[in-house]
């Protein structure tokens, strides 16, 4: 039986979807805050990372010929590094804190991508270490490990067809590995997962199906500022969310 809880988690993701397909990334930005308003914040990290294999995973057959895993392995071996004290971290969090840490984290990396920060090293191998390690550390945590990813992609200049593909094919990686250290650190393990997930199945589909149309059909600039407002008012949300208990805490 569908619960209004299932409705709204179809159409996050589907939303969610389409940015990721459009862009090669974006699903946790927005889903994350999203879906933090209806459930709890730390089974959300969990949910999109699930969710977020799948959905990467009809995104890297499409892209089959156009990405590298080879490409991708030295900031994806860094990212473990990374992920590895942020999955302890998710273990001993409360609920409010981790709200205001995605809301903060999402704030920081809307401004720093509509800014399109640059920045430059004499050694691109520690670009990718510093890449992937604050990658997997916030992945683990929060579920968003796109920001400082997409920001390093950004900064080398990669093109749009071969940073989606690539993005793609990293963040399925990371996922994965850190869905696995979550579970092997006694992390949550969303137990509602079921349901969610039967409904993102066709929200993946559909967002796909129609994320590729765009793909093909919309600037892809234009696009990702429309989609950085949306984040901009999903963080805020967040971050208004965890504050919430504290400043009503306070004025008891």
């Amino acid at each position: 039986m569908l619960t209004l809880t299932a409705v709204y988690v179809f159409f996050v993701i589907f939303v969610a979807g389409i940015l990721q397909t459009v862009t090669g990334f974006g699903f946790a930005l927005v889903a994350a805050p999203l879906l933090a308003c209806a459930i709890n914040a730390k089974e959300v990290v969990v949910i999109v990372l699930i969710i977020g294999i799948l959905m990467k995973g009809f995104i890297v057959y499409k892209t089959w010929g156009e990405g590298d895993f080879a490409r991708i392995m030295p900031l994806f071996a860094a990212s473990l590094l990374g992920a590895l004290p942020g999955a302890y971290v998710l273990s001993v969090i409360d609920e409010s804190t981790l709200k205001i840490v995605i809301g903060i984290t999402l704030i920081a990396a809307t401004i720093a991508m509509s800014a399109n920060v640059k920045f430059s090293t004499a050694h691109h191998w520690l670009g990718k270490l510093v890449a992937g390690l604050l990658s997997g550390l916030l992945g683990a945590t929060t579920s968003l490990s796109g920001p400082p990813i997409v920001l390093y992609m950004m900064n080398e200049g990669t093109d749009k067809v071969t940073m989606r593909a690539d993005l793609t094919r990293y963040f399925i990686l990371g996922n994965t590995a850190t869905v696995i250290m979550i579970y092997l650190m006694g992390g949550v393990v969303a137990q509602s997962i079921g349901i969610y997930a039967i409904v993102s199945i066709p929200a993946i589909v559909l967002s796909w199906w129609l994320g590729e149309r765009l793909f093909r059909a919309v600037n892809a600039v234009r696009f990702r500022y429309i989609a950085l407002v949306v984040i901009s008012v999903s963080a805020l949300i967040t971050l208004g969310s965890g504050l919430w208990p504290l400043v009503n805490k306070a004025s008891l």
